[in-house]
């Protein structure tokens, strides 16, 4: 093994940063030279081996700094180390991952058919003067069944690997997180979680119509976020949220989610969880802040997840939630958000004030908000329609029932139809669906 130290050419570029910028035929070359001399393939070195050849150290003086956090974070650290790898591309080795492997590379999903491909298996040695004054090597294994992000180091050069591990891992929490300020979807593969971007929310607050308490109380739960920030933080009073969001279907709750997102925007993180996620994966969920900073976790239909504790089914993802909960007290800027069309089928312990600081129930629109939904939807035809008159006939309609009868009036005839028409929609009820009670199968 040469010693780093004379691993130099008399211009003073090191042999490794050489051997970067050569051809694949010079490379090949080379790597036959030495296995006549008897030296391993570099294709065959493990990580262990490749950084101990590299580093210029034995096996009794390498040290490994290894990244403990959320596995979510794995594919943004290897997008860094992509950044890394470019920046310094002329002073970079890269190695196999081992078992005779090639170095594998992995998309990252952005959205909108757009990906990025970023280190999944591999092992790259930077020189002195491009991480740190230190050569080190960074490891990455992004397997669900072996994930790994590691900084391998001399012993004497540990602090410095602690270093610049810290500076990927505050990175994070930068614009040079691609999935920062997005809204992603929580889904479990393969047993673990996965977050993929969908669509940005953009649902302004008069595309819903709440009463002015409501409203109110919206307000409160945002201040946390927005204009009580510094102040909360500074009294120790914590700058985590949750609002529970109660009340029959059609009212709109889903709907008020999309807009608190919406006016968070890229602020925050919106992480979106469905069902098994909810189920399974509830502590990686809460943990993913660790990579996105300001998050928002929105928990649909929480009741038909974790249930009650008098019920006779499986505890296992109520307690799970529970104590994630009390330890999401220890982050920073979490608001959580949960809907439930029946408050009393959720847990009592699940609604204290540690983990729900409100709950906002959601009413029955009245006449007058009925009107209001009227006229927003049908306002752009121009028609000779008294909004009042057909919300009178709509009594026990939620918004989304209003709203289906404009629906079904448009699509039976169109841009023009009298109000007699769409009253007669509304008193004969085909904008409901039909329950078809016929048996076809004896």
């Amino acid at each position: 093994m040469i010693p780093e130290h004379h691993r130099t050419t008399p211009d003073g570029r090191t042999l490794d940063a050489i051997l970067a910028n050569a051809s694949a035929e010079t490379r090949a070359t080379i790597g036959v030279l030495g296995e006549i001399l008897g030296q391993q393939p570099a294709s065959a070195l493990s990580p262990t081996s490749f950084a101990i050849l590299h580093l210029g150290v034995d096996a009794t003086q390498l040290a490994s700094t290894k990244y403990s956090g959320p596995s979510t974070s794995l594919a943004i650290l290897g997008n860094l180390l992509r950044i890394e790898m470019e920046r310094h591309s002329g002073a970079i080795i890269i190695g196999s991952p081992g078992d005779g492997l090639p170095p594998t590379w992995s998309q990252l999903d952005l959205g909108a058919d757009d990906k990025v491909s970023v280190p999944g298996r591999l092992i790259a040695y930077f020189s002195r003067g491009t991480l740190d004054s230190e050569p080190l090597c960074v490891l990455v294994d992004d397997r669900h069944w072996s994930r790994e992000f590691a900084i391998l180091s001399s012993s004497a050069g540990k602090p410095a690997a602690e270093l610049v591990l810290k500076q990927f891992c505050d990175r994070l929490k930068t614009v040079e997180n691609p999935l920062r300020g997005r809204v992603l979807e929580a889904t479990v593969v393969e047993g673990c979680l996965k977050l993929g971007i969908t669509p940005a929310l953009a649902n302004p607050r008069d595309s819903l119509i709440l009463p002015a308490e409501v409203w109110a109380e919206v307000d409160v739960f945002l201040a946390a976020a927005t204009s009580r920030r510094e102040i909360m933080r500074r009294l120790g009073l914590g700058t985590n949220r949750g609002m529970l969001v109660a009340g029959p279907p059609g009212v709109g709750k889903t709907h008020l989610v999309r807009v608190i997102a919406s006016e968070l925007g890229d602020r925050y993180t919106t992480i979106l969880a469905d069902a098994n996620a909810m189920r399974h994966m509830i502590a990686e969920l809460y943990a993913a802040s660790e990579t996105f900073g300001p998050t928002l976790v929105v928990l649909d239909d929480i009741d038909l997840v974790l249930g009650h504790r008098d019920s006779n089914g499986d505890n296992g993802a109520l307690a799970d939630f529970l104590a994630t909960l009390d330890g999401v007290l220890e982050r920073e800027a979490i608001l959580t958000i949960a809907t439930t069309n029946d408050p009393k089928a959720l847990d009592p312990a699940a609604q204290r004030s540690s983990r729900f600081d409100m709950v906002v129930t959601l009413p029955m629109p009245d006449e007058a908000s009925r009107t209001r939904i009227l006229e927003r939807h049908l306002a752009p035809l121009g028609l000779a329609i008294d909004y009042a008159a057909v919300a009178q006939s709509l009594e026990g309609a939620t918004g989304a029932d209003v709203k289906e009868v404009v629906r079904r009036a448009v699509l039976e005839y169109g841009e023009h139809f009298t109000q007699a028409q769409i009253l007669d929609i509304t008193k004969t009820g085909r904008w409901q669906a039909a329950v078809n009670r016929r048996r076809y199968l004896s």
